[in-house]
């Protein structure tokens, strides 16, 4: 006997049943209906698995979509995170490449002003070095003007002796030797003092040291003279004056110093 499929069972079991319970509930249909009774509960129940299958499957649908709902979210946040860290590494990059620019561009400013103040400085050492050259040439010229006159005088005191009178019979009288040895003798105390007056002019100062105790930082002692009327150590004698370049000692005086030997 083949297997009864289950829709056909289940409708033969419902159709009994449905008949069975026109009919008034008797001894005999108690008996009669074991079978009814045990197929009715077992529809019932494979009706009941049937709808928990149902609805474990929507449930496991549903869950699913909630997944899969849950999923496109995750992956729209994803992508949205993806986009917003895409922008901010944009903005950071045109930024750094901003700051790169400004960077560049102070370089070379600075670059240029380096060069400029190199160059001004090249020029300005040679200027320099042109100009110190210039002085070390020219520093003396004042003072060298201020001497000029001095061979003027000299040459014009020299002017006045007349060449005759160099000669043996020249023939000149006495007092017209003595007027010319007067002049020639003035024009020589005139230049003396146009060449002191330029010395001290200069910074330069002429002193005599006669009668002063002897100093061996202003003098310089060549020999001793013996001279009772005079105090030991002092000096008796200049053969040459001492000069001064702003009190410092650019030669010193020759001098002869007294030495009186005591018995």
């Amino acid at each position: 006997m083949s297997a009864m499929p289950l829709r056909r069972l289940g409708s033969v079991v419902l159709g009994a049943c449905r008949s069975e319970a026109a009919q008034p509930l008797t001894a005999c249909g108690l008996r009669s209906r074991p079978f009814l009774l045990r197929n009715s509960f077992w529809s019932r129940s494979f009706a009941t698995d049937k709808e928990d299958k149902k609805e474990d499957k929507n449930g496991s649908a549903a869950a699913e979509e909630a997944k899969a709902g849950t999923s496109d979210d995750g992956a729209a946040d994803t992508s949205a995170s993806a986009e917003t860290s895409a922008q901010e590494l944009m903005a950071q990059l045109k930024a750094k490449e901003e700051a790169a620019a400004k960077l560049t561009q102070q370089v070379e400013s600075l670059t240029d002003s380096l060069k400029r103040t190199l160059a001004e400085m090249e020029n300005l050492r040679a200027r320099t070095a042109r100009e110190v050259d210039v002085s070390k040439k020219f520093a003396i010229q004042g003072f060298v003007k201020s001497l000029l006159d001095v061979p003027d005088n000299l040459e014009r005191a020299a002017g006045v002796v007349p060449p005759e009178a160099l000669k043996e019979d020249g023939g000149l009288a006495p007092e017209k030797l003595r007027s010319l040895l007067s002049s020639l003798l003035e024009g020589v105390r005139a230049t003396e003092s146009i060449m002191v007056k330029v010395l001290k002019q200069n910074g330069v100062e002429r002193y005599d040291p006669a009668g002063q105790p002897f100093d061996p930082n202003l003098h310089n002692a060549l020999f001793d003279v013996p001279d009772p009327t005079k105090e030991n150590n002092t000096i008796a004698i200049v053969t040459k004056k001492g000069y001064k370049l702003n009190d410092r000692v650019i030669r010193p005086a020759e001098v002869g110093v007294v030495r009186n030997v005591t018995s």
